[in-house]
């Protein structure tokens, strides 16, 4: 399999403030995994970059850009009722509210591969940043994702 092809990281306030550009990355409609970290990295991410939450798209819908945007709204704090979008948006907001952190001053990155379907790379990229399941250290995940049915990618401890 081949590595996944990284847009970003972009400073998230930085990617709101240039969406009109002709020139600024924006994520796929349909296929991918993102990663939101505290710091920048290069190359592709690891431990450095603090990583944070890791996700993709759900079944093979085209919603992974609109995923995003969801993740980006709950993440600034808008919802409220129980009418979020997006669970790990609100998990970041309340991190950020604890930590004293802007939530634009994070950043977001997303990958691609055409060799890889969206639960195995976010499955590989989760075991890549994830020192332990058991203790999910640093992901604020909920959950591990769940193992890909279709190729049999591995989940660790």
């Amino acid at each position: 399999m081949s590595a996944l092809v990284w847009a970003g990281p972009f400073r998230i306030s930085e990617l709101l403030a240039r969406c009109m550009e002709e020139d600024q990355p924006w994520p796929p409609a349909g296929s991918g995994v993102y990663l939101v970290s505290r710091y920048a990295w290069t190359g592709s991410p690891g431990s450095e970059c603090e990583p944070l939450y890791v996700g993709s798209n759900t079944g093979e819908s085209q919603r992974f850009c609109t995923r995003i945007g969801d993740l980006i709204a709950d993440l600034h704090g808008f919802y409220d009722g129980g009418t979020g979008h997006h669970s790990g948006g609100q998990k970041l907001w309340r991190w950020c509210r604890d930590n004293k952190v802007y939530p634009g001053a994070l950043y977001l990155s997303w990958g691609t591969s055409k060799d890889w379907c969206d639960r195995c790379a976010e499955v590989t990229l989760a075991n890549q940043l994830v020192r332990s399941w058991a203790e999910r250290a640093p992901l604020l995940n909920g959950n591990r994702p769940p193992a890909c049915r279709a190729h049999g990618c591995y989940v660790g401890d």
